[in-house]
């Protein structure tokens, strides 16, 4: 019984997503046909005979029969009325003891384990503990804590530099073999494709309603190096001022202990989350923000430039080095009391993605179902507390001038009759107003109206005479998921992003440059807000892992990765939104084609249509949103970890390393042992006892 006790039922978590069904480390070490070979074979039946031979029968029956007695005496004693409920609590503790042993000794759970089907073509050059500590390094080199390096970190360091060039290549190596492995024409599934293609039309068909005739007027920079040298590095973003906040539900985020699935019925997400036209629309920040009231009235009174929301500044901020993206965005100048103002709306929906674009999209919608809308409390209590604090003046502070701009009565008078219409009707909607109304039930209005200043960095001030490079007042309209309760009691704003992974047995993906892109320019216009990027198997829609990043973060990511500075990208804006302020009032397009090169081309809007006149409507007419039909590789980042990697000890984009064995490969045997025929181990190790006396008789 002892020895059946001591045997390891549980199979070795390497041999779950190793390149072979059992490693040849644990066949040498545990295989009794290895042991026969080698001749140091012993039966485990051998003198099975002596293990019984003290054993006192009578005892044994003697000690039984004292059992079966003192059993049938606690059952008398159970039955008594007094005794029913102690020993019911005996009972209950006994099991609640068994429940917590079996759970310590039941393995935890890992996200994302996955067995590949392909052998790799070598094993690692670094040892299994040169693997253990480089992962030490990365590990504490990703951490957000701002603690400095002990003595053993830093050797720790040190030796992960001294083998930077031998992880270098293996990790190419790596990547070619995991290139050559994927299926570009793989036939993904695709998450809930009605409510994708119902979201795109509606989208497409409010497109169509704008102006349909163009004419191009001019072109506009994207290329920094067409930019003053010296200014294209200058060019900052300061924030001066929240003008307007809505309230905000609370995050909860998984454990990830088990698994933990992002399923979504599509008809649930359709009556939650539909886009509905414009002229059915009651809420403001639901309308472009050209149509927005309160984006007018707050950019008169605090005299702003430009107004825009937060998705067309993503994509405004998203300029590749090679400028392979095309996009069109509607820009709407207006004057205000003399001063022309520039209003940028969102762009027009791209009629082609691939499969992960389309699935990344539609997750945004799943994530902040599961974390943020499945989670929500009442908001009565927050909506009471919004109505009864509101100030009678709405008050700017600029850190820059210190200069109070205080909103006129007018307009004050103003937001209190539309936020009290506005709040008044959201909690109490009926089925009527949802089938009509906007498209959603939440109560939560997470919007917020902020004043930011794009121009010169502080330490370029004296270039301003010089170059005469102005400073633009920027109205940016923004959206935020929900809140964070932190442990010390504190609120912390966050943003979901999805992170689509199907290569989960390969390691991590890497984050595309358009991604990282949105995800810096999101925080950027979003001050004190965390971003989690949540890793999501493609397949199964389980959540791997979840990443909590900041603008300093992303930025070190793009230059990772791309090698680029993304804060130049804050030099391009300026020179878009210049370029933009000398138009006259009216309506206008600005576009982007890969052919044309690194310019942006604005068309005004003209009557009728005639020579060299763009038609819109041709763009919005596509009733398909196509998909591409290669689905490029994704790069497996070779710097992140996943949950599976840290369980196996196994650095990312790297073969997997050899386990340590107690006996070296150099004392091994080679081929078959000599006098293996007249070896006394010849006799079958699993012979019966009974076989064994039959053939002695």
């Amino acid at each position: 019984m002892e020895r059946f006790k001591k045997i390891d039922w549980n199979p070795a978590l390497e041999d779950i997503i190793d390149d072979v069904f059992i490693t040849d480390e644990r066949m040498e070490r545990e295989s009794a046909m290895y042991r026969i070979m080698r001749d140091d074979f012993k039966d485990p039946f051998k003198d099975i005979e002596q293990d019984y031979a003290d054993v006192n029968i009578e005892l044994i029956k003697k000690l039984l029969a004292e059992d079966s007695l003192t059993e049938d005496t606690e059952e008398e004693e159970e039955q008594k009325p007094g005794n029913q409920k102690k020993n019911n609590k005996k009972k209950k503790s006994k099991i609640k003891d068994s429940e917590t042993d079996w759970k310590q000794e039941k393995r935890s759970y890992v996200p994302g384990i996955r067995k590949l089907q392909f052998n790799f073509p070598r094993r690692s050059c670094l040892t299994k503990p040169q693997h253990i500590m480089c992962l030490r390094v990365l590990s504490k080199l990703f951490s957000n804590e701002q603690k400095g390096l002990n003595k053993e970190e830093q050797l720790e360091l040190e030796s992960y530099i001294a083998l930077k060039d031998k992880i270098f290549e293996e990790q190419k190596e790596f990547l070619d073999f995991a290139k050559n492995k994927w299926n570009d024409t793989l036939d993904w599934p695709i998450k809930c494709k009605k409510f994708i293609l119902s979201k795109w039309k509606t989208n497409m068909k409010k497109f169509q309603e704008l102006p349909r005739y163009y004419i191009e007027s001019k072109n506009i920079s994207l290329s920094v190096q067409t930019i003053n040298s010296t200014l294209a590095k200058s060019i900052g973003i300061k924030f001066i001022s929240c003008l307007h906040q809505g309230s905000f539900s609370k995050v909860m985020w998984p454990t990830l202990d088990r698994p933990s699935m992002l399923n979504m019925n599509p008809a649930i997400l359709l009556n939650k989350y539909r886009y509905v036209t414009p002229n059915k629309v009651t809420q403001h920040f639901r309308l472009p923000v050209s149509d927005d009231m309160y984006c007018e009235n707050l950019a008169m009174e605090t005299k702003a430039d430009f107004v825009i929301s937060s998705s067309g500044l993503k994509c405004l901020l998203n300029i590749d080095p090679c400028y392979l993206n095309s996009w069109i965005i509607p820009v709407v100048i207006k004057s205000h009391n003399g001063k022309n103002v520039v209003y940028v709306d969102k762009r027009i929906p791209p009629s082609i993605a691939t499969i992960p674009q389309k699935n990344t999209w539609v997750y945004k919608y799943i994530l902040r179902h599961h974390f943020v809308d499945a989670n929500n409390e009442t908001s009565e209590e927050k909506m009471q507390h919004t109505k009864e604090n509101k100030p009678e003046k709405t008050t700017v502070q600029s850190d820059l001038d210190n200069i109070d701009l205080e909103c006129s009565a007018e307009f004050n008078d103003y937001l209190k009759i539309y936020e009290e219409d506005l709040y008044s009707s959201e909690p109490h909607e009926s089925s009527d107003d949802l089938e009509n109304g906007d498209g959603t039930n939440d109560t939560k209005t997470n919007v917020m109206y902020k004043l930011f200043t794009i121009g010169p960095t502080e330490s370029l001030n004296y270039e301003l005479e010089k170059h005469d490079v102005k400073e633009y007042q920027m109205l940016i309209r923004t959206k935020t998921d929900g809140i964070e309760v932190l442990p010390n009691g504190k609120s912390q704003y966050v943003m979901l992003a999805p992170k689509m992974e199907h290569q989960l047995g390969l390691g991590a993906e890497a984050v595309t440059f358009e991604e990282v892109s949105h995800q810096w320019a999101s925080l950027i216009c979003r001050p004190e807000t965390l971003l989690a990027r949540v890793r999501i198997a493609a397949d199964t829609s389980e959540v791997i892992q979840i990443e909590k990043h900041t603008t300093a973060s992303l930025s070190n990511e793009m230059r990772r990765l791309y090698n680029v500075k993304i804060e130049d990208s804050l030099s391009i804006l300026h020179n878009i939104i210049e370029g933009l302020s000398s138009l006259t009032p009216g309506r206008y397009i600005l576009r982007h084609v890969p052919q044309r090169g690194p310019f942006a081309y604005v068309y005004k809007q003209v009557e009728e249509s005639g020579k060299n006149v763009f038609d819109l409507h041709t763009i919005c007419q596509s009733t398909m949103f196509q998909i591409v039909p290669k689905t490029p590789w994704p790069l497996i980042d070779t710097m992140l970890t996943t949950p599976a990697m840290m369980q196996f000890k196994k650095m990312p984009a790297m073969f997997n390393a050899w386990n340590v064995v107690s006996r070296p490969l150099s004392d091994r045997p080679r081929g078959r042992p000599k006098n293996i025929g007249t070896s006394k181990s010849d006799e079958s190790p699993r012979r019966s006892l009974r076989l064994k006396e039959a053939n002695e008789k």
